[in-house]
């Protein structure tokens, strides 16, 4: 996959290949986002030409309203993304850095400094997208601003269970800990990437070692809790329990660490980057009187994972 990083205004562009164009941001790429890039890929494939995706480096809001940090995190970090839009087939990518110039162009020249330049025949976005200045035009607007130089297409809303599938919706159902639903929004396990790095070792004290996981800042993580994950080191998957919590059993001003307890496990992997999947939420995190009841209590967990992971 071809993937071009583009700073407006764009200079020179020399795209010579027609290409169907899935715009978004795409973040967490759920089956909404999925059925848009689908629907391109059926067109270029019918067409004979490439599929591309305009895509954006970072939240467009950030350029038009104060977020706080937790707004600025990320359902899909910009690698990972990158890895799924080229597992469903996207052969190019433009990813433009989303500025206050970028956002600053009214409809038209939005589709002529970029769409056209990108030599799209087709052009094909979700119902809510929009785009250029002021207002910002929405997709029923693009036919105008195009003048029949490409074909227009509106993806319709995505549902499920009578709702809209949106990256809200996933990110409302990670901080509610509802992760059965997440996955289904998404069509896929909620999967995030960190590094192994050295906790306080109480894990393996307790019987059950944990490996630490460090995560950007920008990730967003599901919610306090603990979760039945799967774990890739290397090219291999291990099955567990992971914990995010702030360790209230030992006190009251830890901060929170993301800590997975891998079963049948006995390696040292400090330093290595890891990959997590998001399967199951089964409790909050609960402060015990004492490691007797923590110990009895992840023994249950243990019990709980190791069922669900046997039927998967």
């Amino acid at each position: 996959m071809e993937i071009y990083e583009i700073h407006h205004p764009m200079k020179d562009p020399n795209f010579t290949d027609p290409v169907v164009l899935a715009m978004g941001f795409f973040d967490g790429l759920h089956r909404g986002h999925q059925k848009v890039i689908e629907t391109a890929k059926q067109i270029a494939r019918k067409k004979g030409v490439k599929l591309a995706v305009l895509t954006y480096d970072h939240h467009p809001s950030i350029v038009y309203e104060q977020l706080d940090a937790r707004d600025q995190k990320y359902l899909t970090l910009n690698d990972h993304k990158m890895d799924l839009l080229s597992d469903m087939g996207v052969e190019i990518v433009y990813q433009v850095s989303y500025t206050y110039a970028f956002q600053a162009q009214s409809p038209q020249e939005f589709v002529d400094n970029y769409l056209c330049q990108f030599n799209a025949v087709t052009v094909v976005a979700g119902f809510d997208h929009t785009y250029g200045s002021g207002q910002r035009a929405n997709m029923h607007l693009l036919p105008q601003y195009v003048q029949d130089r490409f074909e227009v297409v509106e993806v319709p809303s995505y549902d499920l269970d009578g709702q809209k599938v949106s990256s809200t919706r996933v990110r409302r159902n990670l901080d509610d800990g509802h992760i059965a639903t997440v996955n289904e929004l998404l069509g896929r396990p909620f999967v995030t990437s960190g590094t192994v790095v050295h906790g306080f070792a109480r894990g393996r004290e307790l019987g059950f070692p944990t490996a630490n996981i460090e995560h950007d800042e920008k990730q967003w993580l599901p919610t306090i809790g603990i979760y039945i994950v799967r774990m890739k080191i290397g090219d291999q998957w291990y099955g567990g329990m992971a914990s995010i919590g702030r360790n209230v059993t030992f006190g009251d001003s830890f901060k929170v660490t993301v800590e997975i307890n891998l079963f049948d496990f006995d390696q040292n992997i400090y330093g290595e980057v890891v990959d997590i999947e998001w399967l199951y939420w089964t409790r909050g995190e609960v402060k015990f009187d004492g490691v007797e009841a923590l110990i009895e209590q992840l023994k249950a967990d243990q019990k709980t994972a190791e069922h669900f992971l046997s039927n998967l």
